[in-house]
């Protein structure tokens, strides 16, 4: 009887970096207090112990644990896994073993392969690129273009055009090289919902976190520093709207 529990996560995926994954199985555990404990504990000394304990919020929390269930429950399976690899399985097994594959098919059906994507192809000022809702789309090729965003499954308001990517940084005492922030130009021009009619600059921030006291007075310079990037690039996609109009 579960029903009445409260449900929590999961909080993110959790996956092995040496293996593909095929689908994602989301599983559900009623457990005790004492197991909680548990499962925070050896999670919290064994795979963060420069977290503070006082300090670690809600999300931390949960993630220590489901990340710990996932830790024992994969090394386990990996176990019986490489148990299974190094055991030889009589002939009169192998039906089983094919039933057994055919079942996991119709229980986690394999993947559709990915269509294979045609490169963009350059004209005379133009580029070509292949969408899946239009196919092939050629637009004109500006020159400050050095590529275009890629999407997996790409569609016609996916088309951007991106410019060199500028970046400001700080150099601090304690914390070294801080990345502040980089920004470009670029133009989606087959966007619906907010359409852009001219160049945008895009901005993307790279920086959160905790600096000594000391560190302030140089990331204020960076700060400048970063004024005077997104001053430029903004300077210059003004510049490219007026050869437009």
């Amino acid at each position: 009887m579960t029903e009445h529990l409260p449900t929590y996560g999961p909080t993110e995926v959790f996956r092995e970096e040496d293996t593909t994954p095929d689908v994602v199985v989301r599983v559900a555990f009623a457990l005790s207090r004492e197991q909680l404990m548990t499962a925070l504990s050896i999670g919290f000394t064994e795979l963060v112990p420069d977290v503070d304990a006082e300090t670690i919020t809600v999300e931390e929390t949960r993630t220590e644990v489901e990340g710990w269930l996932h830790a024992a429950a994969v090394i386990e399976l990996d176990r019986y896994v490489r148990q299974g690899q190094l055991t030889a399985y009589p002939v009169e097994a192998q039906p089983v073993m094919d039933a057994l594959a055919a079942a996991l098919d119709r229980a986690y059906p394999p993947r559709s392969p990915q269509p294979v994507r045609r490169p963009p192809r350059y004209g005379d000022g133009t580029v070509t690129l292949e969408t899946l809702d239009h196919g092939d789309v050629t637009v004109p090729e500006p020159a400050w273009c050095i590529g275009h965003s890629w999407q997996p499954n790409p569609h016609r308001a996916d088309i951007t055009h991106n410019s060199t990517r500028v970046k400001a940084s700080a150099m601090t005492d304690s914390a070294g090289p801080v990345h502040l922030l980089h920004a470009y130009i670029s133009h989606s021009p087959y966007l619906e919902i907010r359409p852009e009619p001219h160049p945008v600059v895009s901005v993307q921030l790279e920086c959160t976190d905790d600096f000594a006291a000391e560190d302030i007075p140089q990331l204020v310079e960076g700060l400048k520093s970063a004024e005077r990037v997104l001053e430029n690039v903004a300077a210059e996609a003004i510049r490219l709207r007026g050869e437009q109009s």
